[in-house]
């Protein structure tokens, strides 16, 4: 009983760092995408914050997973509870190693989830909703008002359904006006204009009857294999960490650490330079 209360005291206090850790990352991203995730109906968004929210926690948990053993592991040391199992002629090892077998099951959890959420599932579906929100943008804008997206501006001067005339659209270096335009499904048909574009140092302007622009042009909606891949790698790295990461903690309340602020100390700048060590292994692969 008393093995399994310590794993699951392990395994309590890493879902609350990792729950923790996610809410600040996410926060931090959702100053980014606060407009496109408020402008967009909740049935659009919802999944996507769910599929955010459960990535954001299986990519922290090997890191939690080191932090909450280091400090239960540390606690029990400063309480003297770990003399009192002592004690009873079990070792301080074998203690931890009972609690490392019942923690067996996440570990092996964790490596299937790696198999199923991947960084470039999240991303796609940023996109998609990104996507979304452009065409939303497109087809609302109000007449006489320059609307502007990122590197989009777009100006039209009367409205009639999907019918708008006397057009301006920049995009980039790309710069589009025209007497009008039809708003298809994805897609603005430009009609009677002239397209300026800049290639190198020099500007070339063309004149059209009729322009198309995909608006999928501007935000990928499809998923980048290689991304797939390098994802998928970085995660059976994390995972295949967890079981060393958890040790260590360990190992770092039994014989590095002497005081409570010392121990805080360490596991913070262990915890950041791990995930400097993810960062660089992504930018590798």
């Amino acid at each position: 009983m008393l093995w399994s209360f310590l794993a699951w005291k392990v395994l309590k206090l890493s879902l609350l760092i990792s729950i923790i850790l996610s809410l600040a990352f996410m926060l931090f991203q959702l100053l980014r995408i606060d407009k496109i995730l408020f402008s967009l109906p909740l049935e659009e968004t919802l999944p996507f914050l769910m599929l955010w929210t459960s990535y954001s926690l299986f990519y922290f948990m090997p890191t939690s997973m080191f932090i909450s053993s280091s400090v239960v592991f540390f606690e029990l040391k400063d309480s003297k509870k770990l003399h009192v199992i002592e004690s009873f002629g079990i070792a301080p090892y074998l203690a931890y190693s009972r609690v490392f077998v019942r923690c067996m099951p996440i570990f092996i959890s964790l490596i299937a989830i790696s198999f199923m959420l991947r960084e470039e599932d999240v991303s796609f579906m940023r996109r998609y909703l990104t996507y979304k929100y452009y065409m939303n943008m497109v087809y609302s804008v109000p007449e006489k008002t320059f609307f502007t997206l990122g590197d989009m501006t777009f100006y039209v001067s009367e409205r009639n359904g999907n019918d708008v005339s006397d057009v301006f659209f920049k995009k980039g270096e790309s710069l589009v006006i025209a007497k009008g335009a039809h708003l298809d499904s994805d897609a603005i048909v430009f009609t009677d204009g002239s397209i300026l574009v800049k290639e190198g140092e020099k500007f070339y302007l063309t004149a059209f009857s009729q322009y198309r622009i995909s608006l999928e042009k501007f935000v990928s909606v499809e998923r980048q294999q290689r991304n797939l891949k390098r994802d998928q790698i970085l995660n059976l790295v994390n995972t295949a960490l967890s079981p060393l990461l958890m040790t260590f903690g360990f190992f770092i309340s039994r014989v590095i650490t002497d005081a409570a602020i010392k121990l805080y100390y360490l596991v913070g700048v262990l915890s950041i330079l791990y995930q400097f060590f993810l960062i660089i292994l992504k930018s590798l692969l």
